[in-house]
């Protein structure tokens, strides 16, 4: 079973969801099962995103709208560099954040969600978009490493309840991220595949 024009999949959630892990577990499992599946992430590891991640998350602060403007730019280059050209290769691309972050981050930062949504018009609409939903509390505790700028209690809190509220407006599809790993991981799996054979039965032979 493998998709025919590729399938776009997002994990979101707030910083320590577990976002990663469970990106890289889907790819292992569809891997498993023959498909041809890629991670990626947001930001990426293109130039604007390699600047982002190492000058405006742990060093220097900007205003949230230049932060809007500067991951949007780097989504057009993820978009047009990676995420299209593995779809075309009729791949199931994972994307380890996505413009909903830029919703949520941003937005809980008092930018306008309309303006976001403006500037993030150029980004394809995935074919499933799940939230890993967590407590700001619990989220903060699983982060070791040194957190970012944007890792904060009080931000966090806003982050999650603008996701709440893309979950309730149908935009995310929502898990409980605090569940055992492994349950997590079989709910993204079983929502993954039933959209791969959705695709399937869709797709002109």
């Amino acid at each position: 079973m493998q998709p025919k024009g590729g399938v776009f999949i997002v994990i979101e959630g707030i910083d320590g969801a577990g976002k990663t892990l469970h990106s890289r577990n889907l790819c292992f499992e569809l891997h498993r099962r023959g498909l041809d599946a890629r991670y990626t992430t947001e930001p990426s590891k293109n130039l604007i995103g390699k600047l982002i991640r190492y000058e405006f998350l742990h060093r220097t602060k900007i205003p949230p709208e230049a932060e809007t403007l500067l991951f949007a730019a780097d989504r057009f280059q993820h978009v047009q560099l990676e995420i299209l050209p593995m779809l075309q290769q009729n791949s199931v691309v994972v994307s380890d954040r996505y413009y909903y972050a830029s919703l949520a981050y941003q937005g809980a930062q008092n930018v306008s969600l309309e303006w976001i949504r403006n500037v993030n018009r150029f980004a394809p609409k995935p074919d499933l978009a799940i939230y890993l939903d967590v407590p700001a509390e619990v989220a903060m505790a699983r982060i070791r490493r040194g957190k970012s700028l944007l890792e904060r209690i009080d931000l966090e809190t806003r982050v999650r309840e603008i996701y709440l509220d893309l979950v309730r407006g149908n935009e995310l599809t929502y898990i409980d991220g605090n569940q055992p790993i492994e349950t997590v991981d079989s709910e993204i799996l079983n929502l993954t595949l039933e959209v791969i054979s959705r695709t399937e039965r869709t797709s002109p032979t």
